[in-house]
């Protein structure tokens, strides 16, 4: 063999190393990489469930609060509210200047269609004293309501 094709033989050996090199440094920076990849993948999958994890728990407690302090509210608002329902609901409603204005005069003239003239004040409708009941009672239960949780937000510091 000549000299020239020693040469041309370790020319051609040292670019097939250094294609081999090449490739070979490339192929483990890629495998490096999709390993470090892969591991920061886990490890925030890992941290957001114990994040969601986390999160629920205080999310329970957090429940758990809020249905004591709504089951205070309530009780509070039930305790104002029994005997004003009680008072509405016994007390009957009758017509009089507070329902109807001022009553007129029963005309002499006119008594001849009845037995006796119109009293003065009496008994409302049933449906009426029940309509009027029911928005007595809405009224009041929506004040309690507020006024509860008014008492509430004093206690807990959380209004000047």
């Amino acid at each position: 063999m000549t000299a020239l094709e020693r040469l041309a033989a370790t020319v051609m050996l040292v670019l097939i190393l250094l294609v081999a090199g090449t490739l070979g440094v490339r192929w483990y920076g890629a495998h490096q990489y999709q390993a470090g990849r892969t591991a920061a993948i886990e490890e925030r999958a890992a941290a957001d469930a114990r994040a969601v994890l986390l999160r629920t728990q205080e999310n329970a407690v957090l429940v758990q609060h809020q249905g004591e302090t709504n089951l205070k509210i309530t009780e509070a608002k039930h305790e104002e509210l029994a005997p004003v329902r009680e008072r509405i609901v016994v007390e009957r409603v009758r017509v009089g200047a507070a329902i109807c204005g001022p009553a007129a005069a029963p005309d002499a003239e006119s008594a001849a269609g009845s037995d006796s003239a119109d009293p003065p004040g009496g008994l409302v409708r049933s449906d009426v004293e029940r309509d009027l009941v029911a928005l007595k009672l809405a009224v009041e239960e929506d004040l309690a309501t507020g006024r509860a949780c008014q008492a509430f937000l004093r206690e807990n510091r959380l209004v000047p």
